[in-house]
């Protein structure tokens, strides 16, 4: 299987990219231009900070999580469910992104058959994306997308020659912005159950695989907080000995008003008139 069609297992973002993880692939460069793809905005004056993002790609196998969707929101917005905040850098534990948070879904292989293989960064001002990928967000002004693909789930699969578990298929889908809307991978979160820790202490750090608690809750349908809760108006309201009075407003002309409301101001008068 090609490196590129692997299916995105971690995502992480450094401060220098020679401390990119060992086994992770540096994004330095945007896809179009070959520009610089730093995350990170620096001002006019203060030291110099970058960001850059870093993947990892592995063959899928059991229990091995898998990237299934990405998105950007501001600072100050909620994580959407079942997304992870990718919120520190790995290296020296820093803000990852100014203004804004990368989100990340992650899903165990033996759940899906789709999964994000790629990553890529537009140059500044480009908002349309390669055919294939979707567009996502924008990173420093950079555009982020990514690129699904479909697997065979592995291990089932023996070489007759060699006696061994060939090695799991990954077959890249050409999806286009305009079915992006079909292969959104938010739209699942109701149906499958995901790691609600997918990271304990950092990007490097995630928590085990929960094929265990998936198994056990494949066979259950999945049911909505407010699923069998009848929608009606409170019955009071329909009690025929209910003994509701309207008040009566009275009539008041504006001369009625003018004598009950009017203010001569004379105190506050004889007040400034004391002042030297």
């Amino acid at each position: 299987m090609a490196d590129i069609d692997r299916p995105i297992t971690q995502v992480a973002i450094v401060t220098d990219p020679a401390r990119c993880p060992p086994g992770f692939t540096l994004i330095d460069r945007t896809y179009d231009r070959k520009e610089d793809a730093d995350l990170w905005r620096d001002g006019l004056f203060g030291r110099k900070v970058v960001r850059f993002l870093c993947v990892e790609k592995m063959p899928p196998s059991p229990g091995r999580d898998v990237l299934v969707d990405v998105t950007v929101i501001g600072e100050r917005d909620a994580i959407p469910a079942g997304f992870t905040c990718v919120d520190f850098t790995s290296d020296t534990r820093e803000k990852a992104v100014k203004k804004k948070m990368l989100c990340v879904r992650y899903m165990s292989s033996d759940l899906t058959n789709d999964a994000i293989c790629e990553l890529i960064l537009l140059s500044k001002g480009v908002r349309r994306p390669p055919n294939g990928y979707t567009l996502v967000g924008e990173l420093n002004y950079m555009g982020l997308c990514y690129k699904m693909s479909s697997f065979r789930k592995p291990g089932v699969q023996m070489d007759a020659h060699q006696g061994q578990s060939s090695e799991p298929t990954f077959h890249t889908q050409g999806y286009s912005t305009a079915q992006s809307t079909s292969m959104n991978m938010s739209g699942l979160g109701s149906n499958l159950p995901y790691n609600p820790t997918p990271y304990k202490n950092g990007p490097l750090e995630r928590g085990t695989s929960f094929a265990e608690t998936a198994n056990t809750l494949q066979g259950q349908q999945a049911v909505s907080a407010l699923q069998g809760l009848p929608f009606e108006l409170n019955r009071a309201l329909f009690n025929e000995d209910l003994n509701v009075t309207i008040p009566k407003i009275p009539y008041k002309s504006i001369m009625d008003i003018e004598n009950q409301y009017s203010y001569d101001f004379s105190v506050e008068r004889s007040a400034a008139a004391r002042v030297p």
